[in-house]
């Protein structure tokens, strides 16, 4: 009966060595996991393009406006600088056209601008429509106004008009600095 103890004894020993063994190695064996993230470069990039001079026309006199446009107007990414303009006779209109444009591979909408608005005492009222169908500004909360990442283009006017009451001496003229004109884009 000993001996069969010893051999019981002696089984349960294999046994629990050999399960101590793969225990082990279960619970030694490292796991390692790994991976790799690429993160694409982008770009943010509104841009107003295409400001150009449109002819205007007078809203009190057949034929076009004889307001003129002093050179050196500028735009720096979404703001229009430097716009002087001189009216020579009542109802002067001086028209630009420009586009509102998405260079960037991010798709954008529109949060605010600044319309820029003359002096009162001017008699110069300042207009600016943009998008198709065409929309006078203020319109901010407007899909339309959003510019779509690479390809959005959105083709605007900007109106400048001397009052039909306004009085211009005789061979004179009033010139008229128009302030900044600005769009604000952000993350749409």
């Amino acid at each position: 009966m000993q001996e069969k103890t010893k051999n019981i004894l002696l089984v349960v020993l294999v046994v629990g060595l050999v399960s101590m063994t793969v225990a082990y190695a279960a619970l030694s064996t490292t796991l390692t996991i790994s991976s790799s993230a690429k993160v694409n470069n982008t770009k943010w990039d509104i841009q107003i393009t295409d400001f150009t001079e449109v002819s205007g026309q007078n809203n009190n006199v057949s034929g076009s406006s004889e307001a003129t446009v002093k050179p050196g107007y500028s735009t720096s990414g979404t703001t229009i600088t430097g716009v002087e303009v001189t009216f020579k006779k009542p109802g002067d209109v001086a028209k630009f056209s420009f586009n509102l444009k998405n260079l960037g591979d991010i798709d954008a909408k529109l949060t605010g601008f600044t319309l820029g608005e003359p002096a009162a005492n001017t008699k110069v009222t300042k207009t600016v429509k943009c998008g198709s169908p065409t929309k006078v500004l203020p319109v901010v909360e407007d899909a339309g106004m959003n510019l779509a990442k690479t390809t959005g283009t959105i083709p605007c006017e900007m109106t400048l008009t001397l009052a039909n009451d306004a009085t211009i001496p005789t061979d004179a003229a009033t010139s008229v600095t128009i302030p900044d004109t600005s769009f604000v884009y952000g993350q749409n």
